[in-house]
């Protein structure tokens, strides 16, 4: 009789192992690109498997459609650009940012060759990824910065960068805004480039992880060991190029020529401690709101938790 008494005892003290071992988190990114470097090879080195989880990665091709299955269950944190959360809770859905991926402004807005000049933007065709994402916010917010109105050009939802540049080639549109190594492509093809978007957004929080704030209420546990073994991941990364490297071509697809020096371009953009580059937010905010995109403001504090950033990136 003790002898079963301590085997059931036994698995007591075993369950919530068990349990761990078979948490399952769905993530979705936005895109297939280097910005989510470090995610790529903290599965490819088996860290999240060492923290008990089970990490399913899917892909969309924008961060709207990223932002949907988020809302309707179907993921349980999204890897994308911060702008689609500020639609998101400002259209009452319960989503926030907590963890940064990567803090950089990759973008340049290429054009057909004779397209040289801003000053000639009005009736031109511009290619974006879907309405609501992260390109259509860029492309509108780049037209006003140059004070023209986006309803005096033609905006496009062409989806990927892969697919936008093969409209630009195929001449179906006369812009849009592309990332390495498209940009290296398209600057040897003889398109021309408008503008770097860092002149616009010099400080950028480019890609977050977010989740709805119920979501990581309820599983804080299970977000703080997904995170922890991220943020050695973040560490690989930075410590180990040959690696990065190879997840570059497996992942991102990209030709070895390009790899490396897409390592080199990205890798101070990865925060070990999780920081979001807060700077540009109200900004952007301010702006959505006053385009009528969004219907009410949001505040840093309604679109960021910290708690994670503090709890295990000592900030």
């Amino acid at each position: 009789m003790r002898r079963w008494i301590k085997v059931v005892a036994f698995f007591i003290l075993l369950l919530p192992q068990m349990a761990a071992a078979q948490s399952k988190i769905v993530v979705g990114l936005s895109s297939v690109n280097i910005a989510f470097l470090p995610i790529y090879v903290t599965q490819e080195k088996g860290f999240f498997k060492e923290e008990g989880l089970e990490v399913l990665f899917v892909m969309f091709n924008a961060g709207a459609t990223n932002l949907q299955a988020l809302i309707g269950g179907d993921i349980q944190i999204m890897g994308s650009a911060f702008v689609e959360t500020i639609g998101g809770r400002a259209a009452g859905v319960d989503v926030k940012n907590f963890w940064g991926i990567c803090n950089l402004m990759p973008f340049q807005l290429y054009s057909q060759p004779d397209f040289k000049s801003m000053k000639q933007a009005k009736g031109k065709r511009f290619a974006i990824s879907r309405f609501g994402s992260l390109t259509d916010f860029l492309t509108r917010a780049t037209l006003q910065h140059f004070g023209i109105d986006p309803k005096e050009v033609t905006i496009l939802q062409i989806g990927s960068t892969p697919a936008r540049f093969a409209a630009l080639t195929a001449k179906g549109v006369d812009a849009s805004i592309v990332w390495f190594p498209v940009t290296e492509i398209a600057k040897s093809k003889g398109f021309a480039k408008l503008l770097d978007l860092k002149e616009v957004f010099p400080e950028w929080p480019y890609e977050t992880f977010a989740a709805k704030e119920s979501w990581l209420t309820k599983e804080k546990g299970t977000a703080t060991r997904f995170l922890r073994a991220y943020q050695r991941g973040v560490k690989h990364t930075l410590e180990n190029k040959e690696d990065a490297v190879r997840a570059i071509q497996k992942y991102v697809k990209m030709d070895p020529a390009y790899a490396p020096l897409g390592y080199d371009e990205y890798r101070n953009s990865f925060p070990v401690n999780g920081e979001i580059a807060e700077k540009a937010i109200p900004v952007v905010v301010e702006q959505e709101f006053e385009t009528g995109r969004i219907k009410k403001k949001v505040s840093l504090d309604d679109l960021v938790d910290r708690s994670f950033m503090s709890l295990i990136g000592g900030k």
